[in-house]
């Protein structure tokens, strides 16, 4: 566990917060391949589906990439449990929250 954060702390100095960056565009991918059977991830002007669009998922009140983040990363009865890293998460959560307008 220390070893782990010895290796953190380095990267943060030597790589700025980049190296803790969310991806949205790697989030767009992982979500075109995980999301986008149930919910829509495009514009309004997309098909439909079974559940919340991801922008209105984004436009809720108190919504943050680390609340959508945090939610990814339980078991829940309305989703199917993900196979996916945190980093994973974050970068879904990235993706989501773009779509705020």
């Amino acid at each position: 566990m220390r070893i782990m954060a010895i290796k953190l702390a380095v990267a943060v100095v030597f790589y700025g917060n980049a190296a803790l960056a969310q991806d949205a565009d790697r989030g767009e991918k992982l979500a075109a391949r995980w999301c986008a059977g149930c919910h829509t991830i495009g514009t309004p002007a997309a098909k439909a589906r079974r559940a919340t669009p991801f922008e209105q998922i984004a436009e809720k009140p108190g919504v943050s990439s680390k609340v959508i983040a945090d939610f990814l990363m339980l078991p829940h009865s309305t989703m199917p449990d993900l196979p996916i890293r945190r980093s994973e998460a974050e970068d879904i959560a990235a993706f989501i929250m773009q779509m705020k307008k």
